[in-house]
């Protein structure tokens, strides 16, 4: 009897709580209850931790942060979840993970950095919410003022012979 409650336990675990709507402020703060999948550290590098996690997640400004639960989030704002650092969201996307099959209400994150996460939420609903709050917070206010970009540097170069290092140069 025990095994067959604790099997039911383990399968609602990560499932994503129909009463847990994310709750918005009025300075474009969200907050609510997402099931998370870490898949991409950067564009190289997958992510150590892939399984999916039930947390606490919050939108402040262009950060991401994740917490353990709400109630941690409210009395212990400092103690995120396994002690990770916010996300930055500038010039990240969120959009609505249609090519994910296995679950419903998936939508992925991609970071500037190549980081890449995907979170599932309760319903179609709240997951256009959180697509639409993160995209609000990650467009760089940069491209509104117009401003002109500027080359890297060492690009002016362009008339100086190639340099060659010491083995590729041919004999005579």
């Amino acid at each position: 009897m025990q095994e067959a409650a604790r099997a039911e336990q383990q399968r609602t675990a990560y499932s994503p709580q129909p009463s847990q709507s994310p709750k918005e402020s009025g300075d474009g703060e969200l907050e609510g209850m997402l099931v998370r999948k870490h898949e991409w550290e950067s564009t190289t590098k997958k992510a150590s931790n892939r399984s999916w996690d039930r947390i606490c997640v919050v939108l402040k400004g262009s950060q991401l942060f994740f917490y353990k639960d709400q109630k941690t989030y409210r009395s212990r704002p400092e103690e995120t979840w396994r002690g990770e650092t916010a996300v930055d969201l500038i010039n990240g996307t969120a959009e609505i993970a249609a090519d994910y099959t296995k679950k419903k209400h998936v939508f992925r994150l991609r970071l500037a950095n190549g980081g890449d996460y995907l979170f599932q939420a309760n319903d179609d609903d709240q997951c256009h919410q959180w697509v639409n709050g993160i995209n609000a917070q990650a467009a760089p206010e940069e491209a509104a003022g117009g401003k002109s970009q500027t080359l890297p540097p060492g690009s002016e170069k362009k008339d100086e012979p190639k340099r060659r290092s010491f083995f590729t140069l041919k004999k005579k």
